[in-house]
């Protein structure tokens, strides 16, 4: 029989040797999520609000998202004490800014921590007014060429994924049907979705950019013929909508490759982040993605319930970035289209 003073010895030197259980890094924690946008009602904030929830839930953290437009955004990331307690969570804006000039190479992806790619929305969008005299942007081209008075004026925001969509159609159009007709584009300076909805409907702008899900109550039966449009030129495939005219399946093409594009969301984490804080994130989100509900949530707003661990999605986006560098270097300046 052993001693009192014998087991409580060697309690000690196994207290003393057993390994320490890590504490999770988010446990408990008050975290800032930043987003690329001021308004509550597009994919930036939409998105960033489903899965704040559930990173709430599996990171078992207080956080908030918090709309502060990309300017403080990519500055808050910047400066950013690199702990983990304060992340973006943005689209492909975080480095076309950089790729139109918008913004400084100081935001390049080199100068951030890449997190897990949380979902896509490929639900980017240019509409017209229901009554436009095409039906799609593939006959939007033909119509061009068929009258060489004709001008069509496109709305977009510059340094965004609306610059990009406008930029492959207008590469497109000039290698497809020559650089005249392209140059009956013109371009119109846009902002917000309600913004540009009002160019199209006081008749300063023929098409405009948006996302489906934005525009989809204006393409509905019954809406006033004033206010009715309808989608010509999807950027990718939105689940349940066969009949959608989608960029790939139209011809319209970058480098040859038939278009297909996805608003790629992903984390992003100040320059310095440890490895710990990106490896819960990772865990986190692979648990939000085997969520029934997170998949149910997602199909609601027609995105795409599809993430990557950091690495992959480091990847990933810098390859997409790489590519869409490539296509930039056709295009036009944007100030010849005005």
């Amino acid at each position: 029989m052993f001693s009192k003073k014998f087991v409580a010895s060697v309690l000690v030197l196994v207290l003393c040797f057993a390994p320490m259980a890590t504490a999770a890094v988010y446990d408990g924690q008050r975290v800032r999520i930043v987003i690329g946008s001021t308004a509550v009602s597009g994919d930036s904030y939409m998105m960033a609000d489903i899965v704040n929830r559930y990173l709430q839930k599996y990171l078992k953290c207080s956080s908030k998202v918090d709309p502060i437009g990309a300017n403080e955004a990519f500055a808050t990331i910047k400066s950013a004490t690199p702990d983990g307690m304060t992340f973006m969570i943005f689209h492909d804006m975080t480095y076309l800014g950089v790729l139109f000039g918008s913004y400084s190479s100081e935001y390049d992806l080199e100068n951030m921590v890449i997190g897990p790619r949380v979902g896509q929305n490929p639900g980017s969008c240019f509409a017209a007014k229901k009554n436009a005299p095409y039906k799609d942007m593939k006959e939007l081209a033909e119509w061009l060429k068929a009258d060489s008075s004709r001008t069509v004026r496109l709305s977009v925001e510059l340094g965004s994924v609306s610059n990009l969509g406008f930029v492959i159609y207008y590469v497109w159009l000039k290698n497809t049907y020559g650089e005249n007709v392209a140059n009956q584009m013109r371009f119109v300076l846009g902002g917000s979705t309600d913004t540009k909805l009002q160019q199209l409907w006081d008749n300063n702008a023929d098409v405009i950019f948006g996302d489906y899900s934005s525009f989809l109550q204006y393409t509905a039966d019954g809406v006033d013929e004033q206010l009715a449009l309808k989608y010509v030129g999807i950027m990718d495939k939105v689940p349940g909508r066969d009949d959608l005219p989608v960029y790939g399946d139209m011809g319209i093409t970058m480098d040859g490759t038939p278009v297909y594009f996805s608003k790629d969301f992903l984390i992003y984490l100040p320059k310095g982040t440890p490895d710990e804080v990106v490896k819960e994130l990772d865990e986190a989100v692979a648990k939000m993605q085997a969520d029934p509900d997170y998949q149910s949530d997602m199909a609601k707003m027609t995105y795409a319930a599809k993430t990557l661990p950091s690495k992959e999605a480091k990847d990933f986006i810098y390859a997409k970035r790489d590519a869409i560098k490539k296509v930039l270097s056709e295009a036009p300046n944007i100030e010849d289209l005005e």
